[in-house]
C-alpha cells in the first residue's frame, strides 16, 4: 500500500514539473538594456521584438556569469520566464 502511494505521488510530482515547464516562456536574443541595477533586463530577439523581464536575486537561476550585476548590454542570452519574471537565464560565452 505504501509502495503504491509513493509511486502515485512520484508520478504526480513529475507531471506537475512538466506542466510548470510548459507554462514558462522562453526568449533568445541580446540584452539591449539593463535596468534597476540588474533587477530587470530587456532582450531583443533576432526578429527585433523586445521583451523585458524582472530578475530576482533568490528565485532566478543565472548561468554563465556570477550574478545579475554581471549582466551587460550586448550579451547573448536565453531567458526562461513566467509572467515577466525570469526563472532561468543562460548567458552565452
Amino acid at each position: 500500500m505504501v509502495k503504491r502511494l509513493f509511486g502515485l505521488f512520484s508520478i504526480g510530482v513529475f507531471t506537475l514539473s512538466l506542466v510548470g515547464a510548459a507554462l514558462a516562456d522562453e526568449v533568445k536574443g541580446t540584452i539591449s538594456k539593463v535596468g534597476e541595477e540588474g533587477r530587470e533586463i530587456t532582450v531583443k530577439t533576432k526578429a527585433g521584438k523586445e521583451e523585458s523581464v524582472k530578475i530576482s536575486g533568490s528565485r532566478t537561476k543565472i548561468e554563465g556569469v556570477k550574478s545579475r550585476s554581471d549582466l551587460k548590454e550586448g550579451q547573448s542570452v536565453t531567458v526562461e520566464h513566467e509572467k515577466g519574471e525570469a526563472k532561468n537565464i543562460k548567458v552565452a560565452k
